[in-house]
């Protein structure tokens, strides 16, 4: 995906079933100015697939599955340590008081959420429960929290 300030490409690239990485290049100088792990541990079974960005593109959020736990993750432009991505992260099902019990599709990169902005600190977030065939939808405000 190229920004909307048209200064740089955002990639989500599926290194293996259990990791995936969320890269950022300058249109520029093609330099890698950004990444970031999802998964790797032995644990992990992550779906991931778009990142949603603010109407300034300098802003951005992705929403995956992990192995029955669907996750939030707003970022900017600055790759940032462990620690800061585990701090920012939201657990939506601890956050929603739901089960781990969504199955996803073999082969299929779908984490059955999805995400966008509708402002630059207001989220709205959409996942669906296929065991119990439930949809849920929220506003997420990342600033408050």
């Amino acid at each position: 995906m190229i920004t909307y300030n048209s200064k740089s490409v955002l990639t989500v690239t599926k290194a293996t079933d259990r990791e995936y990485y969320i890269k950022q290049y300058s249109l520029e100088t093609y330099a890698m100015t950004f990444e970031e792990k999802i998964g790797g541990k032995e644990h992990n079974y992550i779906k991931a697939k778009d990142v949603e960005q603010n109407s300034n593109g300098t802003k951005f959020m992705i929403v995956y599955y992990d192995n029955g736990y669907f996750k939030f993750r707003n970022f900017g432009e600055k790759t940032r340590t462990l620690e800061e991505i585990e701090e920012n992260e939201l657990d939506i099902n601890k956050q929603l008081g739901i089960n781990n019990h969504t199955m996803p599709i073999s082969n299929f990169p779908e984490p059955y959420i999805t995400c966008c902005f509708t402002s630059d600190d207001l989220a709205f977030i959409s996942l669906f429960m296929n065991q119990e065939g439930m949809h849920y939808h929220f506003f997420f405000n990342v600033k408050t929290r």
